[in-house]
């Protein structure tokens, strides 16, 4: 066995993230934000969902479509019940495990594929039995926090991760504004509180809202104009703005990757890791950096017997999900299993098709790019043409 040889680069290379979620399934986050995320490609957040007030059902339509734009879909239990309070375990079960499973098939009834893999606790209320029977059935969980930060190398509970709540009589726009700054490590932080968790480097900051409306009366929601200004200030923080679920399977991976150890082989190394919950979403890019010296100059990294290209800066995007990937040394084979970047803009292929993760067809393409109103993510594009080698390539968009 040899030293670790991966290391994921943290944040998916962005200087922080953060993730906004959105609970109790309200008709006005539909209503309101849904043309703010059509405008911001880069943008995808988390709507945990309830039957509480008949939520789901009357706006079932609504959230299948935000996440056949990219969001995701979280559980919120049943009736929103206060968990700690609740009796049996049959009751826990139905309002968390068979809950989860009534939100996929309602959604898939509307065309949207979606796994629910997050939850987040009504009133924020959790204990080990609860954290017990979340885990039976999603791999993370959101409670309620302070200042909801996460530092990238100190692993969190993941059954209860903290979240900064929104109240209009509890922070201001320029408090959430200062809170992205934070996450993206602007400003001189040495004058910071030393009761508060210290700030050192680009952090993922989860945030807890609930309506959004213009409706002053309500505290607990935020006005369409504000939420669109705090969107765009992730943005331009250069901040990783993505779900709950997404950002919390990279972090969660990397403590596993990282970690892992090679095993020597003929004409190279192998490295395998264990996935730590079975509930984790279906698909986790990481990007990492490799470490290939020991290999020489052409070292091949591959995992399910393809060829992976390495990013311009010399990182590689592998899939966790693999739970392997090998490197080895190159091969006269290996010139015909991917094309350097510099070669991609004319190779005599008349035809591109774009295939999500899963393997599924999404449709063609012009060249190497992903379709510009494809939800952010990782892609596979093959390239085909007569007398040509069909060929393929994973991008990221």
């Amino acid at each position: 066995m040899a030293e670790t040889p991966i290391k994921t680069i943290p944040w998916n290379g962005y200087v922080g993230a953060v993730s906004f979620t959105f609970d109790d399934a309200y008709a006005n986050q539909v209503e309101n934000l849904k043309p703010i995320l059509d405008d911001l490609p880069d943008v995808h957040v988390t709507f945990f969902l309830t039957s509480m007030g008949n939520g789901l059902t009357q706006n079932a339509a609504g959230f299948a479509a935000l996440a056949k734009a990219g969001n995701e879909i979280g559980n919120h239990t049943r009736t929103h019940a206060h968990l700690t309070g609740v009796g049996s375990d049959s009751e826990l079960e139905d309002e968390i495990v068979k809950y989860a499973n009534t939100i996929e098939s309602t959604l898939a009834e509307l065309g949207a594929d979606v796994k629910v893999t997050s939850l987040a606790t009504p009133f924020c209320e959790n204990n080990d039995k609860i954290k017990s029977v979340i885990a039976s059935r999603h791999f993370i969980n959101r409670d309620c926090g302070w200042h909801g930060r996460n530092e990238w190398d100190v692993e969190p509970d993941w059954m209860s991760l903290q979240a900064k709540i929104w109240t209009r009589s509890g922070a201001t726009v320029t408090e959430m504004l200062s809170a992205l700054d934070t996450a993206a490590f602007i400003g001189n932080f040495e004058g910071a509180n030393p009761w508060d968790v210290q700030v050192k480097g680009g952090s993922w900051l989860v945030v807890l809202n609930h309506g959004v409306t213009d409706d002053a009366g309500d505290d607990y929601a935020i006005d369409p104009s504000d939420i669109k200004k705090i969107f765009e200030h992730a943005v331009e923080n250069k901040l990783w703005t993505a779900p709950f679920g997404t950002v919390g399977a990279y972090h969660r991976a990397h403590f596993v990757v990282d970690a892992a150890t090679s095993t020597l082989t003929d004409d190279g190394f192998t490295v395998k890791w264990e996935i730590p919950n079975e509930h984790m979403p279906k698909s986790v890019p990481l990007r990492v950096k490799i470490d290939t010296k020991s290999i020489g100059e052409n070292a091949v990294v591959e995992q399910g017997g393809k060829k992976l290209s390495p990013e311009s800066d010399g990182s590689y995007i592998i899939e966790f999900m693999a739970k392997e990937l090998k490197v080895r040394k190159s091969s006269s084979n290996d010139e015909t299993i991917a094309l350097p970047k510099s070669a991609f803009a004319n190779q005599g292929y008349s035809k591109y098709t774009v295939f999500d993760m899963n393997g599924n067809c999404l449709g063609e393409t012009n060249g190497w790019t992903i379709p510009a109103n494809y939800p952010k993510g990782t892609y596979i594009i093959r390239a085909e043409a007569a007398g040509l080698k069909a060929t393929t390539r994973k991008l990221i968009k």
